[in-house]
């Protein structure tokens, strides 16, 4: 599943990234978003605000298109 079709304040694993271009993941990875890290969506609107480990990181739905998460 994309982490953009996600539900509110449940936990997911990263699973894996489809980014279109290396650039695109390497701003994701910076970010922390690496595959099999644990993450919990906090918000879905207006931006998907998501926590990793003790922080809280907010993302647009066309970068949370770029996320597969699993539960």
């Amino acid at each position: 599943m994309k982490l953009k079709d996600a539900v509110t304040n449940n936990t997911y694993i990263i699973s894996s990234l489809t980014c279109s271009n290396q650039n695109d993941a390497m701003r994701i990875s910076a970010l922390g978003f690496v595959p099999g890290s644990k993450i919990k969506l906090l918000q879905s609107s207006p931006y998907k605000i998501c926590m990793i480990g003790s922080g809280r990181i907010a993302i647009s739905d066309s970068m949370a298109d770029m996320i597969n998460v699993e539960k």
